[in-house]
C-alpha cells in the first residue's frame, strides 16, 4: 500500500497541477488566470507554471492541504470564490469595496502598479495622466478596465476588452490595439521578451484611482479559519525568505 501511495504521488507531481501533501483537511480548489505571464501560464510541456502557481503551491504545503489548481478567465474568479465553487483565487486582486462584499482577502503578498504599453512615440501624457490616442486593450473586469470606463466617455469606440493577459498582448502585436493598460509586472515580463522588444512603457506607472496597491488572494467568505491559515502561511513564507526566493525566479527586484 505504501509503494502504491508513493507511485501515485510521483505521477501527480510529474503530470498534474496538484499539490499532494499529508492532508489536514479537505482538498482546496485554487483558481488562477490562464495565459498571464509571469504569474500563471502553461509552459511548452503544458504544465501550469508562474509566480502565482508557485505561491499557491507553497501556501498549500504550509497548510498541509491537498490543492487542485484550475484556471479560468479573470472576471470569473471572484464569482467562483464567492459562490463557493472555489476556495482560493489568485488573480492579482486589488481590494475594492465591491470585491470585499463578495469574498475575503488575504494579507498582501505583492504590490502592483499599472502602465500603458505601446510602440515608442505613442504619447500617453505626462506621467500617464492622460489616455493614449487610438484603441486601448484592457483585461475585462479589471481595475484597469474600470479606470478607462471613467476616463473615456464613448468607451465602445476606444477600448477593447480581452479575457486574458496574453490575449491583450497578442492584440497589441497585431496592431488591433495601439496601446494596452495592464499591471506593470506583466508588462515588464513582456518587454523583456523577444516579442516585446518593439514596445515600451508610454509613461510612468500609475497607482492612483485603483490602478495600484497591495495585491491579495481572494478567499471563500464562509470560512474565516481558512483566511487565518492563509495569512499565517503568507507570513511564514515572507519571514523564511521563501517568498523572496520564489519572486526572484520571475522578477529582478523585491515586489513586496
Amino acid at each position: 500500500m505504501e509503494i502504491l501511495r508513493r507511485v501515485a504521488l510521483l505521477v501527480t507531481l510529474a503530470f498534474g497541477p496538484f499539490v499532494a501533501v499529508q492532508s489536514h483537511g479537505a482538498e482546496l480548489v485554487v483558481v488562477l488566470t490562464p495565459k498571464s505571464v509571469p504569474f500563471s501560464y502553461s509552459d511548452d510541456q503544458g504544465r501550469l507554471v508562474g509566480f502565482n502557481v508557485d505561491i499557491a503551491n507553497a501556501i498549500c504545503r504550509e497548510l498541509a492541504r491537498s490543492c487542485r489548481l484550475e484556471v479560468m478567465p479573470f472576471p470569473e474568479i471572484i464569482p467562483a470564490v464567492s459562490g463557493r465553487g472555489a476556495d482560493l483565487g489568485l488573480g492579482n486582486f486589488l481590494r475594492t469595496p465591491e470585491r470585499e462584499a463578495l469574498v475575503r482577502f488575504s494579507a498582501p503578498y505583492w504590490r502592483s502598479t499599472s502602465v500603458f504599453v505601446g510602440r515608442p512615440g505613442s504619447p500617453a501624457g505626462e506621467n500617464g495622466e492622460s489616455v493614449p490616442d487610438g484603441r486601448i486593450c484592457v483585461i475585462a473586469g479589471s481595475m484597469q478596465a474600470k479606470y478607462l470606463d471613467a476616463r473615456i466617455g464613448d468607451r465602445a469606440a476606444g477600448v477593447i476588452d480581452v479575457a486574458a493577459n496574453q490575449d491583450l498582448l497578442d492584440r497589441l502585436q497585431d496592431e488591433t490595439c495601439a496601446s494596452a493598460l495592464l499591471p506593470s509586472m506583466q508588462a515588464l515580463a513582456f518587454l523583456r521578451s523577444d516579442e516585446g522588444r518593439p514596445f515600451a512603457f508610454l509613461a510612468a506607472p500609475l497607482v492612483e484611482q485603483g490602478l495600484g496597491g497591495t495585491v491579495h488572494i481572494a478567499i471563500r467568505p464562509d470560512d474565516p479559519g481558512l483566511l487565518e491559515s492563509v495569512d499565517r502561511a503568507i507570513a511564514t513564507l515572507i519571514r523564511s525568505g521563501e517568498h523572496e526566493r520564489i519572486a526572484r525566479k520571475y522578477f529582478p527586484f523585491n515586489i513586496l
